[in-house]
């Protein structure tokens, strides 16, 4: 009898998954900040914030202003679900728009998303871009794929 191979990647991916689960909260914000570095708006007095909702699924959230209702502001809200990462909101603020902030903003979203154990990306894609395309269009131009009322990229 041989040892099933199969059954070993599995035990380690199971092993993965759960180290993945059990980051605190503080060490998803250093792994969101350490990608956030790269943004060009990105200051360290921005807020950079995660809740863990359940055993398996956070929120994260980036503020560039410590203000509540994120009016005025570049910022992002995204569920971390299993291996799947959910994009909520993304916004980049108003008078820096148009300069590729935004998918600057999406492919650092991806990277630590990656890092974090997810798999893909998805997103309902709703409204339009300054340039005015809508932005499913734009998402479907940075790689994503249709998927009727979402879009996902996979990682």
């Amino acid at each position: 009898m041989g040892i099933d191979r199969g059954l070993i990647e599995e035990a380690r991916d199971i092993k993965e998954t759960i180290r993945k689960i059990e980051r605190t909260e503080e060490e998803i914000c250093d792994i969101v900040r350490t990608h956030l570095k790269e943004f060009p708006l990105f200051d360290e007095s921005h807020s950079v914030l995660a809740h863990k909702i359940s055993d398996d699924k956070f929120w994260i959230g980036f503020r560039s202003a410590n203000h509540r209702i994120p009016d005025g502001t570049t910022h992002f809200d995204i569920n971390i679900e299993k291996s799947s990462c959910y994009l909520l909101y993304i916004e980049v603020v108003e008078s820096e728009r148009g300069k590729g902030h935004g998918k600057k903003l999406y492919h650092i979203i991806e990277d630590f998303a990656k890092a974090l154990g997810c798999q893909n990306v998805q997103l309902t894609p709703s409204g339009w871009t300054s340039s005015g395309r809508t932005r499913k269009e734009y998402m479907l131009s940075l790689g994503y794929r249709d998927k009727g009322d979402t879009v996902e990229k996979i990682l």
